[in-house]
Order: C-alpha cells, then structure tokens, then sequence
C-alpha cells in the first residue's frame, strides 16, 4: 500500500496523536520542510490530515514524538538541517498541531533527533547530532514546551546518526554517534564531559540504534 506525503520524505515518527487507540504517523518532508500527518485507521491504512505542517525551516531531516509541555498530548520536534534549527510543534490531541516554536540547534546542520529524560527530572529533553560541528546539542526541557540553552558536546567527524540507551548499566541514559567520515562512533557517557570513540564496523557508518 503507498500513500502520499510531501515531496521527499526521510524520517517517521509514530504515536497516538488523535487518542483512538491506533497508530499514527507523522513524516518528515525535506524538499517542502513540512511535515504530513497520517491518521491511522486500525487496518493498516491511514488517511492524510491536511494541510501539512509547516517546520519554519530548510531541510527538515528528523523527527521526533513526545509530551514535551507536559499536557499528556503527544507534541513532534523536527530538526531542519540547512537553518540549523528545531521545531517543536504542540499537540492538540486531534491530530491536529499549533504552529512551531524555534529553538537554536547548537551546531550546524542537525541530521538526527532523540527525545529522552537526560537529566532525571521527569521532563522530556531533545538531542540532537550537528553534522558539520562534530558535535551532539541537549537541550534540556523546562516541562512546558520550552527547552533551555543547548550544551555541547564533541564527537567524531559528521554525526549522521544518534541514540540514546544507558549503554554502562547505571541507569543514566547515555549517547552514541554514528560518524560517516571519521568511520567511527562515539559514547558520550551521562555526566561526563565529551565522549570515547569507538572504532567503526566499516566506511561511512550512517545509522544506530538503541532497540
């Protein structure tokens, strides 16, 4: 089965945003820089919400779903990869969203975004991997939509991907990097400035993940 979206789609994020008890998908457009919401119907199909959501941004090239105001309603962060920015969209709990809010990525060019509590005050924070900084931004969440300063954090040579798992058993939920030219990955272990490189399994890693 195919449906259509916006002009060249590269990222997806699933959750609940209608409250129907069936999967949704929100899909990440770069060519346009919106993003499509597909309502799930229960059987495998989706009908398309329009009008697509504007990300206020160029690129737009990962997406995320999380209650990040708090509310119990499932809100979407883009990260737009040519203006180097975030935006977060607030859930209505119809499906529909308000307008984004902008946030400073904390380096250039963000590929990839994670959604996680980094600091273990029960509120959702963001990451996300700069491309051609080499770095990994956190942007902790104030619980109400907002999310302060990024902090930054060096990695290998152009992050393509991230994930995020508590990768030394400590509960803490620590970083990891795939890094497309410097072949490698890096750790960035919760708590502690910087990161370890691991060797890579071969050219150009692109992709990792913490399932």
């Amino acid at each position: 089965m195919t449906f259509s979206v916006g002009t060249q789609p590269v990222s997806i994020a699933v959750g609940d945003f209608n409250r129907d008890g069936k999967p949704d998908l929100a899909v990440v457009n770069s060519h346009d820089n919106t993003v499509s919401i597909l309502l799930g119907n229960g059987d495998g199909t989706f009908r398309l919400l329009a009008p697509d959501l504007s990300t206020n941004g160029s690129n737009p090239s990962s997406i995320v779903a999380g209650d990040f105001n708090g509310d119990g309603l499932l809100d979407l962060a883009v990260a737009n990869a040519l203006s180097s920015s975030i935006a977060v969209f607030p859930g209505d709990g119809d499906g529909t969203f308000q307008p984004a809010t902008t946030h400073a990525a904390g380096g250039q060019t963000p590929v990839s975004i994670v959604a996680a509590d980094f600091n273990g005050d029960g509120r959702l924070d963001l990451a996300v991997a700069n491309l051609h900084s080499n770095n990994v931004a956190v942007l902790l969440g104030d619980g109400h939509g907002a999310f302060h300063a990024p902090e930054n954090f060096g990695v290998g040579d152009f992050p393509y991907w991230l994930a995020a798992a508590a990768f030394n058993l400590d509960s803490r939920l620590d970083l990891a990097t795939a890094n497309k030219s410097s072949t490698d990955i890096s750790v960035l272990i919760a708590h502690r400035r910087g990161g370890r490189a691991l060797p890579g399994a071969g050219l150009q890693p692109r992709s990792s993940d913490s399932s």
